[in-house]
């Protein structure tokens, strides 16, 4: 009896150990296939490049952007996805990477499989369906024109990357005979997509941090220190001054943020702690991961006790060693805006097979949440102000309700870069809000991404 007892308990081990492979193996072969059949690892992929013409690459409302023609990948639009949509020529970037197992994902049907078997016709891939607008693409590319930098435009309540621009570009079309001399091009960088990999230094946009660090400290209250500027601030042994020299007089937070007053902000240095203003930092996904489904490197914040004066004194109006991507910066703008929800931003929409049926769908994910409601609701209506009599004046439309920041960050080997940062509504309630970023290398003192962000507004509005 004990014998049959110990003959079954094995059996039964057995028989589990069984199932679990089984299980395994089900799920590799039903839930990872597609993953398995293009995995960069999977030697099958090199036969399958041969097999099957990669889908075309197309905007959210149907422009071809990358297509397959006489054994030749195809980019109508040159530089400008260069680096959103990527290349295939010297491996694979941007779109063309990310999405490599729906662009590759054979249409098996009963014609495909006789018409590879018994003629040269090959496989067709998936189409894919970016989140982008060409309009909005276009545009952003005009608005910087010879100028470097990058656009990046966003739907807050979706995540939706509208526009993802970098300048100085290159033709897609010949990365492949071109490589060396890409690579070398250590002057412009031009394999760099700067809006999702390139850091700058944030300038004044970053005053939206350390206007948070105090409210979160004082509340309310936090408006009623008042400070009075006269140009300058010396402080530490070092001398700070506001853009141009310009004394603003006496400003509390409100006036100074929509001033944009340096001194004020680098007054708050007594009263906001480099711990305080580095939870802010933290808080908002500096040193971290972002949760944007696309490829990005992260900001850095450095700030701590042990920093040199003058780190310390110009990390709280943004210069020191603070360094952030324009998509990190569209990201905090739609934290703003979405009340402190932040949604996962993403490039991918959908894919099709050659019978228009969807195949794979992303939808908008949650990421988490980030800042008070209420607070969120102060620094909205500062952003407005800040358009509607502030340093954004140049962006303000009747018909359209703008918040924003602007930025002058000082750049060691040329002239200072131009930000803003912020979000637009229509009033008429017929289209998504977005919000943005604007970065202009050597810009001047926020003027040219101003004039930059008009061009994005107009285009935005008028669709």
């Amino acid at each position: 009896m004990k014998n049959n007892r110990y003959i079954y308990r094995v059996a039964s081990v057995f028989l589990l150990l069984f199932v679990g492979v089984i299980a395994y193996m089900g799920y590799f072969t039903v839930v990872e296939s597609k993953k398995l059949i293009v995995n960069p690892y999977n030697k099958r992929l090199d036969h399958l490049e041969s097999e099957v013409v990669r889908g075309d690459i197309l905007d959210t409302n149907g422009e071809v952007l990358a297509t397959s023609k006489n054994g030749k990948r195809e980019y109508p639009y040159g530089k400008t996805y260069a680096h959103a949509v990527g290349y295939v020529g010297h491996d694979k970037a941007g779109v063309e990477a990310r999405a490599n197992v729906e662009l590759l994902y054979p249409n098996y049907t009963l014609r495909s499989l006789f018409a590879f078997a018994f003629t040269d016709e090959k496989f067709k891939g998936h189409d894919v369906y970016l989140t982008l607008d060409h309009k909005l693409q276009q545009v952003s590319r005009e608005g910087l024109g010879d100028y470097q930098g990058a656009v990046v435009a966003i739907e807050p309540g979706t995540g939706k990357i509208k526009a993802l621009y970098s300048n100085p570009g290159f033709n897609p079309n010949t990365v492949g005979e071109n490589w060396g001399s890409l690579v070398e091009d250590t002057n412009s960088s031009v394999l760099l997509n700067r809006a999702t990999q390139g850091l700058y230094p944030p300038g004044s946009t970053f005053k939206i941090l350390t206007t948070i660090a105090y409210l979160e400290q004082l509340g309310e209250g936090a408006f009623n220190y008042e400070y009075d500027c006269k140009g300058m601030i010396s402080k530490n042994g070092y001398e700070i001054k506001c853009i141009n020299g310009k004394a603003h007089g006496v400003v509390n937070l409100e006036s100074a943020f929509i001033k944009s007053c340096n001194t004020y902000f680098i007054s708050l240095s007594d009263q906001v702690s480099p711990q305080a203003l580095g939870k802010v930092a933290t808080d908002l996904l500096f040193n971290r991961a972002l949760g944007a489904q696309i490829d990005y490197k992260a900001s850095v914040f450095k700030l701590t006790d042990e920093s040199d004066a003058f780190n310390k004194l110009a990390t709280y109006m943004g210069q020191g060693e603070t360094l952030m991507s324009p998509l990190h910066l569209a990201m905090v703008a739609s934290i703003i805006y979405n009340d402190g929800v932040l949604m996962s931003p993403y490039i991918v929409d959908y894919s099709v097979n050659t019978k228009g049926k969807i195949e794979l769908k992303n939808l908008p994910q949650y990421e988490g949440t980030y800042l008070d409601e209420s607070l969120c609701r102060t620094l909205k209506d500062l952003m407005i102000k800040v358009v509607e009599e502030g340093t954004g004046n140049r962006v303000y439309r009747s018909d359209m309700t703008i918040g924003g920041k602007t930025g002058t960050a000082q750049n060691e080997t040329g002239g200072d870069h131009s930000l803003f940062v912020g979000f637009a509504e229509d009033k008429d309630g017929e289209k998504e809000s977005i919000v943005f970023a604007v970065v202009v290398e050597q810009g001047g003192k926020g003027s040219k991404a101003l004039d930059v962000t008009r061009t994005l507004l107009e285009a935005y509005k008028d669709e």
